[in-house]
């Protein structure tokens, strides 16, 4: 057998073994916290602390919960996110507290996300990791 032949076996044993997606497909149910930065539309940048839990709901589908507090205030926000890549989510979520609704993009690697969140009152970038 030539490197090339073993290699390809190798590849396709794998597929075998794995469902589709399996090696690609980056956790995010549990519970996740970390900093980050919000820009309000009006106001000062301001640092912000946030614990987030994720559960799944379908394959694709999961809830997101989420309490953050800075300086000024303490938010909790709920939703759903889809997942549109292996590791990428994106979503809806809402403060019925201030009635603001927001949409959120999630990016996993590993033990640690990026998450992105725009509102008509805020926008910003929160740094997690998994707890």
């Amino acid at each position: 057998m030539t490197v090339r032949q073993v290699f390809s076996f190798v590849i396709i044993a794998a597929g075998l073994v794995l469902p589709v997606g399996a090696a690609t497909a980056a956790p995010l149910e549990g519970s996740w916290s970390g900093a980050g930065t919000v820009n309000p539309s009006s106001g000062q940048p301001e640092r912000v602390r946030c614990r987030v839990n994720y559960s799944r709901q379908t394959a694709k589908v999961y809830n997101v919960s989420a309490t953050c507090a800075s300086a000024s205030a303490s938010l909790r926000q709920t939703g759903t996110l889809l997942r549109v890549r292996s590791n990428r989510y994106v979503g809806d979520v809402y403060n019925s507290d201030f009635d603001i609704s927001g949409r959120l993009k999630v990016t996993v690697k590993g033990r640690k996300q990026i998450v992105t969140f725009t509102s008509s009152a805020a926008s910003g970038r929160l740094n997690l990791r998994k707890r």
